[in-house]
């Protein structure tokens, strides 16, 4: 009996620190999204994309309602939408300004996201920060306080241009 109920409280523990870190991050990416200086001239809705792989469709539909309601379609003047994608659909388009890649992505998946956002200057965030090893651009890790990760290898790649405050905040790695 007692072992059941260790089981249910770890449970229980592991799914309230999984909603902390994506709460955390439904408020700060799309934050980030704005120190994008190239959306800065953008006077159209950017579009930003809450990334999954395989059947994980319903939690990236719930992340990207959960965006667009938290910030009302509007972050630092610039006006956005939230919208689920898969890893085969978002290589295909060329209107995304921002990227989001959900748990559990495939090593397969993250390469090729990687891949696209380097070769489209698309910033390409994600869930876990072990991610990074792919070539995505950056993570929010929840510490002692929240953390951005910055891929400094990825930022040389790519061809992205944030304000300076990213870059004093931030962290990056290797």
């Amino acid at each position: 009996m007692r072992i059941i109920l260790l089981l249910i409280f770890g449970f229980i523990i592991a799914s309230a620190q999984d909603t902390l870190i994506i709460n955390a991050h439904i408020r700060m990416l799309p934050k980030i999204m704005a120190l994008d200086t190239r959306l800065k001239t953008s006077s159209s809705k950017v579009i930003f994309a809450v990334v999954y792989d395989s059947n994980r469709k319903a939690n990236a539909q719930l992340i990207a309602d959960e965006i667009n309601k938290f910030h009302n379609g509007r972050v630092s003047n610039i006006p956005f939408i939230a919208i689920a994608q898969s890893a085969d659909e978002i290589v295909e388009r060329k209107d995304i300004a921002f990227v989001y890649t959900t748990q559990r992505c495939s090593p397969k998946s993250l390469k090729k996201i990687a891949e696209w956002g380097i070769s489209n200057s698309v910033p390409t965030f994600s869930y876990d920060v072990a991610d990074l090893e792919y070539g995505l651009l950056g993570s929010i890790a929840i510490e002692r306080s929240s953390i951005i990760y910055i891929n400094k290898s990825t930022l040389k790649e790519g061809r992205f241009h944030f304000e300076n405050t990213l870059y004093q905040i931030a962290r990056l790695v290797e």
